[in-house]
Order: structure tokens, then sequence, then C-alpha cells
């Protein structure tokens, strides 16, 4: 690949100017636009970093002056809010930059988890039953009365599992009800509730656009936990590294399936990649439940850090860290 100019395209909480970046490169919570960025120098691109917040023009007067021929988009929000995410894709759209990953469109229906379930569902795609209480209209109790009791509550379109607790999990209508209120009220969002699916949480990740490869596939284990109890990923349990250590939560490989069961989970993966319109490199989280597959929810440009599970299944799959960034650059110039 010839070398590009590569607009390196981050989120920030705060303000800063692009001297300051070198405070903060070498810190965690800038690890994966350090992978990328030293990977992309490594391949031989300009690399232009920016850090966006609430002001744009920044992002515009790069586009204008510097003419990248690439965004690498990593930016998951705009002034704090990840419901701008889709609108960023739509701005290089506008001004004919091509980018990374998914676009507008696929970006905006993933991230409505009940939207997508419809759809996926009319599909043929498995999934858990479902209600939306949305926040202006909340549901009574007497729309759950008919649910699949134990539920799993969660913001509809909240991300990096915010807002999942322990207390997420309802074994009747009153629990329900008291966590979408807390979602309403402490949260200001909308809640979908969840038909629980007591299985194994396994996450599969795909590279392309129309012809899609398959990664080995991530699982999540819980080796502290009673058998008893029900097991799902909180925002504690994925966050909180102490925590994780506690009760024995982390991610490995999923342990052989029988080959028709293999079969299946990539076909529905591919399947839902296609309809939800995902481009370059996406997510899909499932609950196994013996042979039976079902979506959860999909995840459009999943973070590339070189150590988390995305990267570590490509590498499973024979596909280097350089080799991964360098076929997502090429994927966003052939879309």
């Amino acid at each position: 690949m010839k070398s590009l100019k590569v607009l390196l395209l981050f989120d920030l909480s705060i303000n800063l100017k692009r001297e300051q970046y070198v405070e903060y490169w070498n810190t965690p919570d800038w690890k994966t636009e350090r992978d990328v960025r030293n990977t992309l120098i490594k391949l031989g691109h300009e690399v232009i970093p920016l850090g966006i917040h609430d002001d744009i023009d920044p992002f515009l007067q790069i586009v204008k002056e510097q003419k990248p021929d690439l965004v690498f988009n990593m930016s998951e929000a705009f002034s704090g809010q990840r419901n701008f995410e889709p609108n960023l894709t739509a701005l290089m759209e506008l001004v004919g930059v091509p980018f990374t990953g998914a676009g507008p469109m696929s970006l905006q229906l993933c991230k409505d988890k009940g939207l997508t379930k419809s759809i996926l569902g009319y599909h043929e795609i498995s999934t858990p039953k479902f209600l939306v209480a949305k926040k202006s209209r909340p549901f009574p109790l007497s729309a759950l009365r008919k649910f699949p009791f134990p539920a799993f509550i969660k913001p509809l379109q909240l991300e990096s599992s915010e807002g999942i607790a322990q207390m997420s999990y309802a074994s009747n209508e009153k629990e329900a009800l008291a966590r979408v209120k807390y979602i309403h009220d402490k949260l200001g969002v909308d809640a979908i509730v969840e038909e629980f699916i007591d299985g194994r949480e396994v996450y599969v990740s795909i590279l392309g656009n129309d012809k899609l490869s398959v990664f080995p596939a991530r699982e999540l284990f819980f080796k502290q936990i009673p058998d008893n109890e029900p097991k799902f990923a909180t925002f504690k349990s994925k966050w909180d590294r102490e925590y994780r250590k506690k009760w024995g939560i982390d991610s490995g490989w999923v342990d052989e399936l029988p080959e028709a069961t293999q079969k299946k989970l990539n076909d529905v993966c591919k399947k839902i990649y296609r309809l939800l319109n995902i481009q370059g490199f996406g997510r899909i989280d499932l609950r196994l439940r013996g042979d039976e597959i079902y979506f959860i929810e999909a995840n459009p440009n999943p973070s590339i850090a070189k150590k988390e599970d995305y990267a570590l299944s490509a590498n499973k799959a024979g596909v280097e860290y350089e080799e991964l960034i360098a076929r997502i650059v090429s994927l966003s110039l052939s879309a």
C-alpha cells in the first residue's frame, strides 16, 4: 500500500491543544489511540492525530488545508454525548473524506437495541423477547404480566455496559419496574427489558465489507461466581480490574464447538453484520444456550487495542496487528 496521509480522529473528555497530546500518549486511557498511531506510522503512513471534544472547526480546518487521504475514525462521541457518534461520520461523508469502519446509518441503527432486535427477528435471527420502556411513556405493570422472567434491564442506547449492574437482573415485575425507573430517573434515558438468556456470553469479531472473515470467538468467563447465580457483564466487571480479579471474570477462547454449531455461529454472525450494514470491522455479542444462538447486540467500530478481544481474535486467525490495521485502512478505501 502506498503511503497515505491519515487523520487519526479520537475522543477527548476536555479540550486539549495538539501540542499537549505528548503528555497523554503513554497513559492507559490512550492505549488504543497509541497502538493504532504507532502501527500506522510503522506501515509508512503520515499520521495527523486529532482529539475532538466540542469543537468541530479543527477537524474541518485539517480536512480543508491538509487534505488527508483518510480518517482513521476512533471517535464515539461529541461534547461527551455518544448519540452524536453517527453525526461525525455523516460529516465525513459530506466533506468527501473516506473513513474507516461503519457509516452513519449502521452506527445509528446499532445504537437502538430494540430496533436491531426487531429487524433481526424479522429476518429469523433468534433474539431475547423484549419490551422498550420510553422515558416519555413509561409502561405500566400490566405490560410485564406475560413477560418471560427472569429479565435483564439496561439502557436502550448506551454502550460499554454503562447502566448495567447486578440490579439489572430482575426476577419479577416489581424488580423490573424498579430498574426501569432507575434508568429513567438517574440516567435520563430510555430502557429495554429483555428476556434473560441463561447461557454463555460470546463475542464474535468480523472483518470485511462484502467478503467477510469471521475470527475465532471469545467468551466471557465467570470463574468465581457460584453456578446458581446469573452471570452477565456489568459496568464494574468490564472496567474495574480488581473486581474482575476477585470474581474471576475474564475473556478467553470459546471451547471447540461441534462443527454444525460453529458453522451456524459463523453464518448467523455474517447475516447480522450484513443486515445491520456494518462495514470494515465489527463485533457481534451473543448468548449461546446449547446449540441455540441468541443475538444480544452489535458493535460497529469496536475497540482495537492490541491486547483486547478484537485484535486477539484476529491474531489467532493469523492476522497480526500490523496486517489488521492495514486491512482496515484498505477496506475503507474500497468501500
